[in-house]
């Protein structure tokens, strides 16, 4: 398994409850602060129920409503929208829930795959050459061990936008602990979030263009606002980029490979649902990889099989981010909102939730 996010470490955690012999690579060393994959829905929440991993989310406030507003309109809806929890902690729960099933957990490992499914890893210069049976590419939207894998390259949108956060001083926002606040703006849209001590992630998707001419500290300001309450945690927090956020691969499988996670490609992360499709996709992956053990050939019901599983939920989040981009849209939305609460809200509880059949039931353990 490749990459020791959610991701990687619930494929990492499946495969091994399902009987297989498991070794984690992963680049960074832990603990690690992510801006990113902050809230976690209620679909996300119920991957790690069916994964026995509620303890992993201790502490973690309940999300129960948005805060949506664009220009000088706002409005709130009332809504289950998961967890909040910061990646610093609940990616070190779930490595260590990782290494306490079984997993050889090795960080600070950079890896390559080579055609040949050989894995070359290197850690503090050592470097080693592995041969798995099967190899989980969960290393996200920045990872480079499938360069050389010429069938599996990444296609970006030419919409894409660039991801942008941080993490803020407890009190730098105006915002109530439980709630999510979002803004749309030209040109983008920013989301904050208490986290469980207190202190605040903001995340955005920012156009290139905007980003160039007023830096990150210049468009955070600016589209937060009046929920502002100390502009100095703004121009001095450390603002973090990503590569462009929507993409997809041109396959998620070759024999002996599996793609999961942000890895498989992603689209703009407006509604939350981001983290539960890396943990959903992840598991699915585990009980796959396996599987795969002893049928190899079964690596070719991974697209379809992930397709089922995020496919639609996916479109849904990227139809929403392109309706944002039209201004009137955006304006015509918090209106109705407004004036029927009541539909807002049943029109946004579905988003997140979690699906009829549990992510627990997909692939086959040996």
């Amino acid at each position: 398994m490749i990459g020791a996010g959610p991701a990687g470490c619930l494929a990492a955690i499946a495969a091994a409850k399902a009987g297989a012999r498991v070794t984690l690579l992963e680049r960074a060393s832990f603990p690690r602060e992510k801006v990113c994959g902050c809230c976690i829905a209620p679909r996300g929440v119920a991957v790690l129920g069916d994964a026995g991993l509620d303890h992993v989310l201790h502490g973690a406030p309940r999300l129960g409503s948005v805060r949506l507003s664009s220009g000088r309109s706002s409005v709130r809806i009332d809504r289950d929208s998961g967890v909040a929890l910061s990646r610093g902690a609940f990616d070190a729960r779930l490595s260590r829930a990782a290494t306490e099933s079984g997993v050889d957990v090795l960080h600070g490992t950079s890896v390559t795959v080579g055609i040949d499914g050989a894995v070359q890893a290197n850690s503090d210069g050592a470097e080693w050459t592995m041969q798995p049976s099967v190899c989980v590419v969960a290393d996200g939207l920045s990872g480079r061990s499938l360069d050389a894998h010429p069938g599996v390259r990444w296609r970006v949108a030419p919409s894409s936008r660039i991801g942008l956060g941080a993490i803020l001083p407890p009190g730098s926002i105006d915002l109530c602990r439980g709630e999510v606040l979002m803004r749309v703006e030209p040109g983008g849209y920013v989301g904050a979030v208490e986290l469980e001590d207190g202190r605040v992630d903001v995340a955005a998707a920012v156009d290139h263009d905007v980003l160039r001419h007023e830096g990150p500290a210049g468009v955070m300001a600016r589209w937060l606002r009046d929920a502002v309450r100390d502009r100095h945690t703004i121009d001095t927090a450390r603002w973090t980029g990503t590569p462009w956020l929507t993409r997809r691969r041109t396959t998620l499988a070759v024999p002996g490979i599996l793609v999961a996670g942000d890895a498989a490609g992603y689209v703009e992360p407006f509604t939350g649902e981001g983290m539960s499709w890396a943990l959903a996709s992840g598991h699915a992956a585990g009980l796959m990889a396996a599987r795969m053990v002893h049928e190899p050939s079964c690596w070719r019901e991974w697209p379809a099989q992930w397709a089922n599983l995020l496919g639609r939920d996916r479109w849904r989040c990227g139809l929403i981010a392109n309706l944002l981009r039209s201004p009137r849209t955006v304006h015509a939305g918090l209106a109705i909102a407004r004036r029927w609460p009541t539909l807002a809200a049943r029109l946004a509880r579905p988003i997140g939730q979690p699906h009829r059949t549990s992510t627990a039931g997909h692939g086959v353990a040996p």
